[in-house]
């Protein structure tokens, strides 16, 4: 599933099919007089979910790394990759009631996914690396490439990702997804100013810094 990510209206256009489904169940119930006020629960709860907020970063700095997702910081590690690089890994869990905007944390182009069709599990169950469902993007900003893992957690529906044939500015919406987690690749030697259990929000908070060009304090 794929949109436009310059959005400015307040619900998520990943899940309009979701709250036509539900509203009008919360018709028929009010036409029936049945469960009225049930389903209108569930029709305020299925718009909080998919609330779409505004989000800007008062950091100007673009070597800034900023938080992709809204969540808590779970995993801070040197993980080696398939083909032996070795990565700086900041895994973010993103929880059923965060907002499920997936944000660029760099001005950066995309240059690859990759998915693979799997279960939804949560995601930090030690299948999940292997069997559930993911994607993955090979980023390229200002100081090289880095990759961004999401992951699709147990309620998840989908991962909604938006069109990537232009570049992306910091902070600006990539897609969406409802639980789950987000893993950043990163180059060694960039400097994280996080910790493990912070929370973040995606599109504010700073997660580090990538290391400066040699070439531009020559």
């Amino acid at each position: 599933m794929q949109a436009n990510h310059r959005e400015t209206f307040i619900i998520a256009k990943a899940g309009w099919n979701t709250i036509l489904v539900v509203m009008m169940l919360f018709v028929f119930a009010y036409a029936l007089s049945f469960l009225t006020l049930f389903f209108f629960g569930i029709l305020l709860v299925t718009l909080w979910l998919y609330r779409n907020p505004e989000r800007m970063s008062l950091e100007s700095d673009p070597y800034a790394l900023i938080a992709p997702c809204d969540g808590r910081v779970s995993a801070i590690s040197k993980v080696h990759a398939s083909d032996g690089k070795e990565w700086l890994r900041v895994v973010i869990e993103k929880r059923l009631y965060d907002v499920g905007l997936i944000r660029a944390p760099i001005a950066m182009n995309v240059m690859e996914i990759k998915e693979r069709i799997g279960f939804s599990m949560a995601s930090n169950s030690p299948l999940a690396k292997s069997l559930g469902e993911k994607k993955v993007l090979t980023c390229k900003g200002y100081f090289g490439e880095f990759k961004l893992a999401i992951y699709k957690g147990h309620f998840a529906r989908t991962i909604a990702l938006n069109d990537f044939s232009t570049p992306f500015k910091a902070s600006q919406r990539l897609g969406f997804f409802s639980e789950g987690s987000v893993a950043l690749f990163l180059p060694l030697e960039t400097r994280i100013s996080v910790v493990l259990n912070d929370e973040v929000k995606a599109g504010e908070s700073v997660l580090g810094y990538f290391a400066y060009k040699v070439s531009e304090h020559e």
